[in-house]
C-alpha cells in the first residue's frame, strides 16, 4: 500500500469510498430516455384560446372588431357630451327666463298693491278761512 492510501482520518477515506468510479448499470440509458419521453408528453403546449389568433384571418377580424369598437365607443362619446353641453346651454336659457317672468310678476304685483292700497280719500275744504288781520 502506498502512504497516501493509509490516510488514518476515516471520514476522508468514507469520502473516498463514495465517491469512487463505478460503471453505469445497462438499464440507465433506457430509464433516461423513458423519462425524458414522459417529461416532453407532459410538456406539450396546452391548447388554449389564444391559440385561436395564431391565424391571420381571425388575428384580423379581432382587430376589426376591437376597432370598431373603440370608434362606436368614441362617437357615442362625444354624442354623450353635446347632448350635455346642450342641456347647459338650455338649463341657462331656463333660468334666464324664470328671472325674467319674476321680475315682471314682481312689477305686476306692485301695480295691483299700488291699485288696491287704501288711499286717503280727499276731504272737502270744509275750513272757514281766517282773516289775516
Amino acid at each position: 500500500m502506498n502512504p497516501i492510501d493509509q490516510n488514518p482520518n476515516p471520514i476522508e477515506n468514507a469520502l473516498k469510498e463514495a465517491l469512487r468510479r463505478e460503471d453505469a448499470p445497462e438499464t440507465l440509458a433506457a430509464k433516461v430516455l423513458m423519462h425524458v419521453a414522459q417529461k416532453s408528453a407532459e410538456s406539450q403546449p396546452q391548447h388554449s384560446w389564444l391559440a385561436i389568433f395564431s391565424r391571420p384571418a381571425l388575428r384580423w377580424a379581432a382587430f376589426a372588431g376591437v376597432s370598431t369598437c373603440l370608434t362606436l365607443g368614441g362617437i357615442h362619446y362625444r354624442h354623450l357630451q353635446r347632448e350635455r353641453v346642450q342641456g347647459e346651454a338650455a338649463k341657462q336659457q331656463l333660468m334666464l327666463a324664470l328671472r325674467i317672468a319674476g321680475s315682471k310678476l314682481h312689477m305686476a304685483k306692485e301695480k295691483v298693491n299700488d291699485i288696491n292700497a287704501p288711499r286717503p280719500e280727499s276731504q272737502p275744504d270744509n275750513r272757514i278761512p281766517r282773516s289775516r288781520s
